[in-house]
């Protein structure tokens, strides 16, 4: 049984290094580099590999003690059905983000693969993207969920807030301060007090919608406890979650498909960059059972609203 854990964590492994490696060797070779895909190295040596650190391993070591959640009581997993319930939720994913990136430009974070610009985007292509995510990602996984018997009244009441607390505070505050101390983003500066006000939440909101909670319910409440079931090794369970995550990540901002070359760089970025956010982003949930912790942490309440109040601010036209 040990060597079949280890098989597949030396795969997961393996796909990261190619793509990584394949990067590398396509800038070196001149080919284009999508907006997103540029300056690689030094994102990943200056924010990726540090979230892998701080969010993988320092979080594995810090809550090495725990007991192992029981995800099958938990998240109402069946053993028997749980690798091809797995399976089909990785499909449905990769079908669905191929349909709505390549034939309607919808990615998990709006705008999709564009970067915005002051009057690029209107307040009805937020609302089609919301709506679309959250029928897609939220909704129609959930209806699934309820058929498996999974209760969301007794998942919620098994949540340990308190002896999470620690987690939830020290991450939240790494990861909304981080990108404001590193100047990688201009969330200070040019944004009246009323605009904070409503901005922060607004964007907390729309995102919660559209990004958030679809993670949530796919990687989180469907796909993580079933490949804990499988898998036994969390970092196992860890790392293919980031796999995971990069396949949601594929038509994030400022990815480019328009020709081969740019492709490339574009797709071999996601899965070297996105894969280690989402293993920081699986480990929470593997470490704790409460999938709102990634939520809170790693994703809409403190990264995302930095980085998106001001564009929803100019959207929505707040004063």
């Amino acid at each position: 049984m040990k060597l079949v854990k280890d098989k597949f964590l030396l795969i997961g492994l393996l796909v990261w290094l190619v793509a990584t490696s394949s990067y590398f060797l396509f800038n070196s070779m001149g080919f284009a580099l999508s907006p997103i895909s540029e300056d690689g190295l030094n994102s990943l040596l200056t924010i990726y590999i540090p979230v892998l650190l701080l969010s993988v391993f320092l979080l594995l070591y810090l809550t090495r003690k725990r007991e192992r959640v029981d995800w099958v009581e938990l998240y109402a997993v069946d053993k028997e059905s749980a690798k091809k319930e797995a399976w089909l939720c990785l499909i449905y994913l990769i079908i669905t983000q191929l349909i709505l990136g390549l034939g309607f430009n919808l990615g998990l974070h709006f705008p999709g693969t564009d970067i915005y610009s002051s009057g690029s985007h209107s307040q009805q292509d937020v609302l089609i993207w919301v709506i679309t995510y959250t029928f897609i990602y939220t909704i129609i996984p959930l209806l699934w969920l309820q058929t498996k018997g999974l209760s969301i009244g007794k998942l919620f009441t098994s949540f340990k807030w308190k002896r999470d607390m620690w987690i939830i505070i020290s991450y939240w505050a790494l990861d909304f301060f981080g990108p404001i101390i590193t100047g990688s983003t201009d969330f200070i500066g040019g944004i009246s007090a009323s605009q904070y006000a409503i901005g922060v939440p607004t964007g907390i909101l729309v995102n919660s919608l559209g990004a958030g909670l679809p993670v949530l319910v796919m990687m989180h409440m469907i796909f993580i406890p079933r490949i804990a079931v499988i898998f036994k090794h969390k970092i196992t369970v860890i790392l293919i979650g980031g796999l995971f995550y990069s396949v949601f990540s594929l038509f994030d901002q400022g990815v480019d498909y328009g020709n081969l070359s740019i492709a490339l760089t574009s797709f071999t970025y996601i899965i070297m960059t996105q894969t280690l956010v989402g293993m920081g982003k699986a480990t929470f949930t593997v470490v704790t059972g409460n999938p709102f912790i990634h939520f809170i942490t790693l994703h809409i309440i403190s990264a995302r609203v930095p980085f998106d109040t001001r564009m929803y601010i100019d959207i929505f036209k707040l004063k």
